[in-house]
């Protein structure tokens, strides 16, 4: 591979994970000044409709057409459901949150949907599975640093712009968002890269959101502690 071409795949993920941000923060203020924007809490048979249409273009336009455009590359992103026990189980967490949550409305189906494909499918698959795993293939530091950057700073746009902040205020608060960002994005690269699939950190991502009490912490300490025993069964089985 020649220099140009190992510039070009490095500058490609980076300037998609810009532009991504732009298009976040340009989709949100559209929706936000058209009165558009519908609390999770607030999902009635009504305004459901507007709800995923709004949610549909921040967080899973982008996803979908990365999809698309490298879908013959999906299983190095490691979009691919590996059966084991651990994925059954985070599966059957995810269902007992949804019982414990008691809503049984179309608000608590769409809750549901929205942290397991909105948020935990559409912010994984682009900086665990996309951006990381691109990146992956040049520098491994490089690449825990701009997925973690990125996400990270995503998450001060939808809090400064309902807080009225301006460019300046929210890029403040973007800084305070980026060692967050890095250091939790690593521990679901952890997951990423023990499991060989995302839907591992998905499932993880999505319990973290929708969690009851505290089972989103101990499920995500319980599912780290897992592989990091696995990893010592492993090494002690080599020596």
């Amino acid at each position: 591979m020649n220099k140009q071409k190992f510039n070009n795949y490095i500058a490609i993920p980076i300037i998609i994970s810009l532009l991504y941000t732009i298009y976040f923060y340009v989709v949100i203020k559209f929706i936000i000044e058209c009165n558009m924007l519908i609390s999770i809490n607030n999902i009635t048979i009504n305004n459901v409709g507007t709800k995923f249409i709004g949610d549909f273009f921040i967080m899973l336009l982008v996803p979908l057409i990365l999809v698309v455009i490298y879908r013959k590359k999906l299983i190095e992103f490691k979009l691919q459901f590996i059966h084991t026990y651990l994925q059954y189980v985070l599966i059957a967490i995810m269902m007992v949150l949804f019982l414990l949550h008691g809503d049984f409305t179309i608000r608590g189906y769409y809750k549901f949907f929205f942290y397991l494909v909105v948020v935990g499918f559409g912010e994984e698959f682009i900086f665990r599975g996309y951006v990381y795993n691109e990146l992956l293939r040049h520098n491994k530091f490089l690449a825990v640093i701009v997925s973690g950057f990125f996400w990270g700073i995503l998450h001060a746009v939808l809090p400064g712009l309902l807080a009225g902040d301006g460019l300046r205020q929210i890029g403040i608060r973007m800084l305070s968002d980026i060692g967050e960002g890095i250091v939790a994005g690593y521990y679901f690269i952890y997951l990423l890269e023990k499991s060989k699939s995302l839907f591992i950190p998905v499932f993880v991502h999505a319990i973290l959101d929708y969690t009851v009490g505290g089972i989103g912490v101990l499920t995500a300490i319980g599912t780290g502690v897992y592989f990091f025993i696995l990893d010592r069964k492993k090494l002690h089985k080599s020596l």
